[in-house]
């Protein structure tokens, strides 16, 4: 029997023998190039070939689904599907494989037993005849061992609000009390295990006083749920409302109600955002089985809750954009919160855009996929217009948000603010209430030049401003992260150098002036490595630790911190104006977003300074215009011929040479002759880490025919460019 098989990690398709039959996604090994080499069984091949299978898992965890799906994947984005098809298994999987022997005849005595007591007890001949007959077969098992629940040990919140916010705690400490604000009453266990702490970690809790650990068979009480959603889903549904509408309150009910018919699938953007679900989803539904599934989450870790879904252990898958592939066994559900979001892309090979994916495999395994946001996609949002997905429209019914803008050509400034603005945060301040600070940039000053003849100094290795830091008194580079020491004298003319714009660092430092008695911080990336911190600093917000909370997009996402009642927007202006045919919408969608932190559970303040108050984009954002923009922005696209009413194939090539790269794509595009390209030009931020990149982008109505033809060309002129289909945007990864 011959078989078409993916090679993991590349593009190829071979043709294998096997004397037994294979499985549709089983994973098998072959001899090629002269290493041992991982295939997927795509299908029965009319082909033949000399390869022959060495060795294989004996099952598929996957089905002919989920081939058609790794084939749409790499057919829909020009990825190797070799790669598409590794996306299903977590990295270190074959760590925790054991081998058993499975008898086939019931005559044989035993059902199964450990391969290698089958080999020690019959001999490997007696195997291999067995195996030739069919009597056996040897399959893999991935089972990673479970802990068991000690089923009456539970741990309570113990201290009271005051008690809290006198007491430091740790991050893992402060993830557990968030975690208790809404499980008081959960299994250790279970605690222990869904935000991944030690025991020690409990322990010090206790002798804080701030839990208390005991022995109880009664389980925790389901919280009250207001009931919010009472419509019937389509096939694709769209969840459309402001920020503190209920549209969160009404996913999480119904992933309640689809897990008593199978597995729900819930996707985030964020972990930020993932853990704070997480333990809402716990403490309104307690006996809910909830897996999580993302990048930051250990190797065994990683492994146990993919193997848990596998095999149907849980109700409620939550992940973040890789949780897309993970197969699961009886899907009754597809979730997609904050749908608009650029982190479900994934730009790096092999690329994909995850809610192109979930509605794929909503499509396929024919379950209903609900899809959530203030500011929807323009494709989701167009096709909900048409009728071609149910909408459902959430109001905001008690927040109360008064939005200003500052024109900054004519007001007052103090240092980096209009004076308007330091005015409305010492009132709200005064109202023992927080205040949110979004800025764009980190760094002390966005760029450093000469006020002679106004040389502006950039990265030796990338073509961008160097940003001076204040703290290290260094300039980086938020590229490739190359570190310069700082000179006060022009390196061109001698003259003096100073700094324009401004970034998180110097917006701290500013208000830690002008506000001596509160606590400021600032959230970035120079001050936390790893995302998950960002749970810690919202926590401090809430509980009163922290006054001003400075940072870049990372505090834009979905929280909701009711203490918030100011919400400053200070740099924006050149997010519009990038080279970019993406950038009014990413603008409009971040200012809603950051307005969103300002009305939860009452009263808000917003305020945007800027020095183009005239442009639509803000105009429209300040009115929550979401519909009227997404129509003028959608009649844009169309006499652009842009996404949503045509494919956007973005080709980039990077090279030593700062001319190669346009030769050659300029070669790639005469081959394409026909087709609606644009370019070849350089990429707007054209030096990057030591190389030049240059760029062209096709318009089309059938991308999967054009990509067919580009991968073609690609392959005569000997090109290995990076492919990108309907992204986000025209960046262009590292």
């Amino acid at each position: 029997m011959y078989y078409e098989v993916a090679v993991s990690g590349t593009g190829r398709t071979i043709c294998v023998r096997s004397e037994e039959p294979l499985n549709p996604g089983e994973r098998i090994w072959i001899g090629w190039k002269g290493e041992r080499t991982k295939c997927y069984v795509i299908g029965p091949s009319s082909q033949k070939d000399s390869f022959t299978v060495k060795e294989r898992d004996g099952r598929s965890f996957l089905t002919e689904k989920h081939v058609e799906i790794a084939k749409w994947v790499s057919r829909r984005f020009g990825s190797p599907i070799g790669m598409v098809f590794d996306l299903f298994f977590p990295p270190g999987i074959d760590d925790y494989a054991t081998e058993k022997v499975i008898s086939q005849s019931p005559f044989l005595g035993f059902e199964e037993m450990p391969l290698s007591d089958f080999v020690k007890n019959k001999g490997e001949k007696v195997l291999e005849e067995m195996l030739k007959k069919g009597l056996v077969k040897v399959e893999k098992s991935f089972y990673i061992k479970e802990p068991k629940p000690r089923l009456k040990k539970r741990v309570f919140l113990k201290a009271s609000i005051p008690e809290l916010v006198r007491t430091p705690l740790t991050l893992k400490q402060k993830m557990v009390v968030e975690y208790l604000q809404f499980n008081s009453g959960v299994l250790l266990e279970d605690l222990m295990r869904d935000l991944e702490i030690s025991k020690s970690v409990i322990e010090s809790l206790q002798e804080k006083g701030i839990i208390e650990v005991l022995h109880q068979d009664v389980s925790p009480k389901k919280r009250s749920h207001r009931t919010t959603f009472k419509g019937e889903l389509s096939d694709v549904n769209l969840f459309f409302g402001p920020a503190g509408s209920g549209k969160t309150e009404a996913l999480l009910q119904l992933a309640s109600e689809y897990s008593r018919r199978g597995t729900v699938l819930f996707l985030v953007p964020e972990v930020s955002i993932l853990t704070h679900l997480l333990s809402r989803l716990k403490g309104l539904f307690p006996q809910m089985k909830v897996g999580i599934y993302h990048s930051y989450l250990s190797k065994s870790r990683k492994n146990l809750e993919w193997y848990r879904t596998v095999e149907g252990k849980i109700d409620v898958l939550l992940g973040t954009r890789s949780a897309v592939f993970v197969p699961i066994k009886n899907l009754s559900l597809i979730v997609v919160d904050e749908e608009h979001d650029e982190s479900f892309y994934q730009y790096s090979p092999p690329s994909y855009d995850a809610v192109e994916v979930a509605r794929e495999i909503s499509r396929i395994f024919e379950v209903p996929l609900v899809m959530s946001s203030a500011t929807p996609d323009l494709k989701t949002y167009m096709e909900a217009k048409e009728g071609k997905i149910k909408m459902f429209t959430f109001v905001r019914k008690h927040a109360d948000v008064s939005i200003e803008i500052v024109d900054m050509r004519k007001e007052e400034k103090i240092g980096s603010f209009a004076k308007k603005t330091l005015d409305l945060m010492e009132e709200t301040l005064k109202e023992s209430r927080r205040v949110l600070v979004y800025v764009r940039r980190k760094g002390y000053w966005g760029r450093v030049q000469c006020e002679t003849c106004g040389h502006v100094l950039k990265c030796e290795d990338c073509d961008v401003s160097l940003v001076f830091h204040l703290d290290s008194r260094s300039l980086k580079c938020h590229q490739c992260g190359r570190e310069y020491r700082f000179k006060e004298e022009c390196p061109v003319c001698g003259g003096k150098l100073s700094g324009k714009g401004f970034g998180t660092e110097k917006i701290e430092r500013e208000l830690q002036r002008y506000f001596p008695e509160k606590r400021v911080v600032r959230v970035d990336r120079e001050v936390v490595e790893d995302v998950m911190e960002v749970e810690d600093y919202i926590n401090r917000l809430i509980s009163g630790e922290i006054d001003i909370l400075v940072g870049t997009r990372m505090v834009t996402k979905s929280f909701d911190v009711p203490e918030i009642g100011l919400v400053c927007v200070l740099d924006v202006d050149s997010l519009i104006f990038l080279p970019d045919f993406s950038a009014s919408l990413r603008a409009f969608q971040l200012i809603i977003q950051v307005f969103g932190r300002a009305s939860r559970k009452g009263t808000g303040r917003a305020i945007l300074q800027t020095h183009n108050p005239d442009e639509e984009v803000i105009i429209r954002a300040i009115e929550e215009d979401v519909e009227g923009f997404y129509e003028r922005e959608l009649e844009r696209r169309k006499s652009l011929g842009y996404p949503p009413y045509k494919h956007l194939i973005h080709i980039a090539l990077k090279s030593k040479d700062p001319n190669q790269g346009k030769k050659l794509l300029t070669r790639l595009r005469d081959f394409l002759d026909g087709e609606e390209v644009l370019g070849p030009a350089e990429h707007w931020m054209f030096k990057l880490k030591g190389f030049y990149r240059h760029h062209l982008v096709m318009k089309t109505d059938k991308v999967e025919e054009t990509l067919s033809k580009v991968e073609k060309y690609s392959r005569v002129l000997g090109l290995d460019p990076l492919i990108l289909v309907d992204p986000p945007s025209l960046e262009i990864p590292d």
